[in-house]
């Protein structure tokens, strides 16, 4: 392992190692997991069911279809009086004009309507629903099967964790950059003091080859060098010359 991986292995260890970092992951992981809950289909069944009772002055009912996509729409209807039983359902539209009507005339008579092929007959949606039962009781139930998204609304945690979990990326990425480049400053440093401390040792070096290469030849320019003082004349502090020097001179 070279020291471009040695570096890059360093830094992923420093990133994950970094407290903020890792929250921001925590966060990001509990983001994904709301949001992939929040738009996963889900098929659902919607009832609304009750029962008029005879010569009861019920309302007209509205047909609340889902906001999803529908599978399935039905109207079921039954009388559940022992006796002799008789109701006229109608099913409107959104102005109250009838699409389709039934007359149930005997106890424990059931219909079931398809309210989609209501709607693909008539060329409208049903919306409304209008009951007259002159004998006995009548059952109704609505049912409504469709797909959808029954958490979505978990997408708004998931918005904000993601959030939360992106500042504290960046606050760990702010920290880790720092201590990059302070690491990075210290290393130059570091090299530079190396190089200085090289350049002085070769100048120091360079000095001492030079004291060690200045000797000083004869007076007569012999090829051996003697020593500046060593072989000198001898001449007093006064300018003189010894007497043993004059005694060779006379002799």
């Amino acid at each position: 392992m070279n020291k471009e991986d040695d570096k890059e292995r360093g830094i992923l260890i420093r990133i994950l190692s970094n407290k903020d970092i890792q929250k921001g992951i925590v966060f990001f992981v509990a983001a994904l997991i709301l949001a992939f809950v929040a738009v996963t289909p889900a098929t659902s069944t919607n009832v609304e069911e009750d029962t008029i009772k005879e010569d009861e002055d019920a309302p007209n009912v509205q047909i609340n279809y889902p906001i999803y996509d529908v599978i399935n729409a039905t109207l079921e209807l039954e009388i559940v009086s022992e006796e002799e039983g008789r109701a006229y359902i109608e099913i409107q539209n959104e102005t109250n004009e009838v699409l389709e009507e039934k007359t149930l005339t005997r106890s424990g008579a059931q219909e079931i309507i398809d309210l989609e092929v209501v709607a693909e007959d008539s060329g409208e949606i049903p919306a409304w629903l209008s009951f007259n039962v002159s004998e006995g009781q009548l059952r109704y139930a609505i049912i409504f099967t469709y797909t959808g998204s029954p958490y979505g609304i978990l997408s708004l945690p998931a918005a904000l964790f993601t959030l939360i979990g992106m500042v504290y990326a960046f606050k760990g990425k702010g920290v880790i950059l720092g201590e990059i480049k302070r690491k990075q400053m210290e290393e130059e440093a570091r090299m530079q003091q190396e190089e200085r401390k090289k350049e002085f040792g070769s100048e120091q070096s360079t000095g001492e080859e030079g004291i060690e290469g200045d000797v000083i030849y004869g007076e007569n320019g012999a090829d051996e060098p003697t020593e500046k003082k060593g072989e000198a004349d001898h001449i007093n502090f006064m300018g003189i010359p010894d007497e043993e020097d004059n005694d060779e001179r006379e002799r």
